[in-house]
């Protein structure tokens, strides 16, 4: 509980820093995944034990076409994970806004309910590409 006279959307230094880390993994998943495809070792043990795509499946190569701008290949990979992949953007914008501001967000904020959203369009996604139709 923050003391009287504290601004509750102030960030303390370590806060800061902790909203910082998150967006190095964005260059990194871009960086590495046309590194991983190259390497022909499988993905994706559940597809590989099932011989059926998991929900993530695809994913490696959405990272890959969009480190190379393709949004019509990173769709056509795994169209359910592009949404979670805009929503994790959004985040990653807001945190490092708050990381260089020093605030927090309050309006806007990307919470709980839009994560909810986003892995039920890759559920139901994924279903639809079990049922051939995607």
């Amino acid at each position: 509980m923050p003391s009287p006279g504290h601004d509750a959307t102030q960030l303390t230094r370590a806060e800061r820093g902790w909203r910082a880390v998150p967006l190095l993994g964005w260059p990194l998943a871009l960086g590495v995944a046309p590194l991983l495809l190259a390497t022909g070792v499988p993905l994706c043990g559940f597809r590989h034990l099932t011989g059926q795509p998991c929900p993530l499946c695809g994913g490696t190569h959405a990272c890959a076409a969009l480190a190379q701008g393709d949004l019509m290949v990173a769709w056509q990979a795994n169209p359910g994970l592009m949404p979670l992949f805009v929503i994790a953007a959004a985040r990653a914008a807001q945190l490092a806004w708050e990381a260089w501001t020093g605030r927090r967000v309050t309006r806007w904020r990307i919470g709980p309910a839009l994560w909810k959203a986003g892995g039920l369009f890759l559920i139901g996604s994924w279903a639809l590409r079990l049922a051939g139709v995607l």
